[in-house]
């Protein structure tokens, strides 16, 4: 496969991952008042956290109150995660976050296009990336607004990583995977 069509294969999967993503965020948005297809408790709890922390009333890591135990529920990676696109987009709601995880979602199918091309080949590669360009349980899940998914680019990032330390015997990428896996924890 030449390096033209490589390119235009990858571009056109990240079209397809973006329109498909883009669809079902719209069906999402559009239940967002639906208890059984957005889980707005759960986000309730993620946007006051991350509004308290932009309004300095609350610290990402530091808990001043001890019988706040409320706010240990979550890693701390889903209140900076929140914060960082209210902070980004000056826009401190469920669509805000809904925009900026469907795109890098939308990006994350080229970890997964590289993953299958490090593993086996050209072929497989594209074959996974259209794959889970259409996957509707992959684009649902980047649609609902929360902070779970940046941990799924991690992991992939670190699946990537660490085949790439075992090709190349590099003790760098393995520990570059390391990396990703700890930082998946903390998100």
């Amino acid at each position: 496969m030449s390096s033209l069509r490589k390119i235009a294969a990858i571009l056109s999967i990240i079209a397809l991952a973006f329109v498909v993503r883009g669809l079902t965020a719209n069906f999402v948005r559009a239940h967002f008042d639906d208890p059984g297809w957005f889980q707005s408790g759960s986000f309730r709890i993620f946007d006051q956290q991350a509004r308290d922390v932009l309004n300095g009333r609350e610290s990402v890591f530091w808990i001043s109150d001890s019988t706040r135990t409320d706010l240990i529920q979550y890693p701390p990676g889903n209140v900076v995660w929140v914060s960082a696109i209210y902070a980004l987009m000056g826009e401190r709601s469920p669509i805000s976050v809904q925009r900026v995880q469907c795109f890098m979602d939308a990006l994350a199918v080229v970890l997964i296009l590289a993953v299958a091309v490090t593993a086996y080949n050209w072929t497989v590669g594209i074959a996974a990336g259209l794959l889970a360009a259409l996957s509707p349980l992959l684009s649902l899940y980047a649609a609902t607004p929360g902070a779970d998914v940046p941990t799924n680019w991690l992991i992939l990032g670190a699946i990537w990583f660490l085949l790439l330390a075992y090709k190349r015997k590099s003790i760098g990428f393995a520990i570059g995977g390391g990396t990703l896996l700890g930082l998946s924890c903390w998100v």
